[in-house]
């Protein structure tokens, strides 16, 4: 196969593959089977997958709704599939997910593959060193915490040191998502206390404790958090569009095109993000330009206006000692 994530794995496979098993427990009928298939598949997937499959196209299913298959379907993992898996092993941030006991079977399960990638082909020159440290056993447990916590809803007690090293204690959190800032290297959670947006780094927890259930569910939307729009134009030079939706895959987003060379890409990020979303905008220069908001714009004026400062004070230094 050509690709990690093949076609023939996806949504028809798996509708096809729920046909026939229950074709092979003996039953299927013509009303589960198109039940089956308007559930999982698309909406036009009753137009394509059941005439093929009753009318025996794909000679799969037999006149009464057998199947001549003798074992049900399976999803092995093609070769590039488990090279994907090594590669994802070996990066330290798979430890917050998965226990030592669970890491140590799937490596021994893929001992003779060979990687895609290893961590150490990939060279950063834009992020920072002081990143978290993913194996860290207290780092690992209160990821853990924090993650079931969202997951199951629940409120936090966390003891945090402020980055002037203060001690602060916060009680009933909400907590709203985790999340990774690939410039800082970090983890952090979006939560809210007192109906206030807080952002907690992962590295300044010091403990954490999951609490009883939140009864409002409604307060874990993100919604609540401050979301800001950004809007850029895009000049399609070198792949910019392409190199825009894979740079901003994180963040929610709508494109629309202009004309044969240039788009509005539409982006939804949060407050607090906005000193690195201000790098990750500055990073592709001239080929995309802000068009809204005023005050993101004013903040790539004072950039700019430090930039130009700073070199020229450089200049001066080395030419006019």
């Amino acid at each position: 196969m050509s690709t990690v994530f093949s076609e023939v794995y996806g949504t028809y496979y798996n509708v096809v593959a729920k046909v026939l098993t229950q074709a092979l427990d003996g039953k299927l009928s013509a009303a589960s089977m198109q039940q089956l298939v308007c559930e999982g598949a698309y909406g036009d997937s009753v137009l394509q997958l059941l005439p093929a499959l009753a009318d025996g196209t794909w000679k799969l299913l037999t006149p009464e709704l057998g199947t001549p298959l003798k074992n049900k379907p399976t999803m092995p993992l093609t070769a590039l599939q488990k090279r994907w898996l090594k590669t994802l092993l070996l990066d330290e941030k798979i430890s917050l997910f998965f226990s030592d006991e669970e890491i140590a079977r799937q490596q021994a399960a893929l001992q003779s593959v060979e990687p895609l990638c290893r961590p150490e082909q990939f060279v950063f020159f834009d992020r920072f060193v002081d990143g978290d440290a993913y194996t860290n056993p207290k780092y690992r447990v209160n990821f853990r915490e924090i993650l079931h916590a969202v997951r199951e809803k629940r409120y936090l007690n966390a003891s945090y040191r402020s980055n002037k090293g203060t001690i602060i204690v916060w009680t009933d959190l909400v907590p709203v998502s985790l999340e990774y800032s690939a410039k800082d290297d970090k983890f952090r959670m979006q939560a809210i206390a007192e109906r206030k947006q807080v952002t907690l780094n992962l590295g300044r927890i010091i403990s954490v404790e999951a609490g009883e259930a939140v009864e409002h569910v409604k307060s874990l939307k993100k919604g609540e958090l401050a979301e800001q729009t950004l809007v850029l134009e895009i000049e399609d030079e070198r792949s910019t569009m392409v190199r825009a939706l894979m740079h901003f895959s994180d963040l929610a987003k709508e494109t629309e095109k202009l004309d044969e060379s240039h788009y509005l890409l539409t982006v939804q990020y949060d407050k607090s993000d906005e000193t690195e979303m201000l790098f990750r905008v500055l990073s592709f220069g001239p080929t995309i330009k802000v068009r809204e908001p005023e005050d993101f714009k004013e903040l790539i004026r004072k950039s700019s206006e430090n930039s130009c400062n700073a070199a020229q004070n450089f200049k001066c230094v080395c030419f006019f000692p």
